[in-house]
């Protein structure tokens, strides 16, 4: 008896495909989360005069472009200078972030909200 759980209207996606939609649907926050081609807004600093200072552009890590080489050599036929500059500063951006979050201080009493535990039955 064919399984009734099953689309007729779809073909059946084989793993290969499916671990590929899986990695890009995982990726996709990681890659898609900073293209803004604009540097994170931050707090305007006031100069000697008061007035508010636009931040300079900050360029990026000799490791975000290692990183974007990698990807221009990979992908470099399909992205236009445009689009390596803007992957170059979303690797940064991602970099940075990484960054401050390992600057984070933390003591021994810290500890996640929750705790896993395995279920090995009764």
């Amino acid at each position: 008896m064919p399984n009734s759980n099953v689309s007729r209207d779809h073909p059946a996606i084989t793993r290969r495909a499916f671990a590929e939609r899986l990695a890009l649907a995982a990726a996709a926050p990681l890659v898609l989360g900073d293209l803004s081609p604009w540097p994170p807004l931050r707090v305007a600093e006031r100069g000697n005069d008061g007035a508010a200072q636009v931040p300079q552009a900050v360029e990026p890590s000799a490791l975000a472009k290692a990183l974007a080489e990698g990807i221009r050599l990979r992908y470099g036929d399909r992205l236009t200078a445009d689009d390596l500059r803007t992957i170059t500063r979303a690797i940064d951006g991602r970099l940075r972030g990484a960054e401050r979050l390992y600057q984070t201080a933390l003591s021994n009493a810290d500890e996640p909200d929750f705790v896993y535990r395995v279920y090995r039955g009764d």
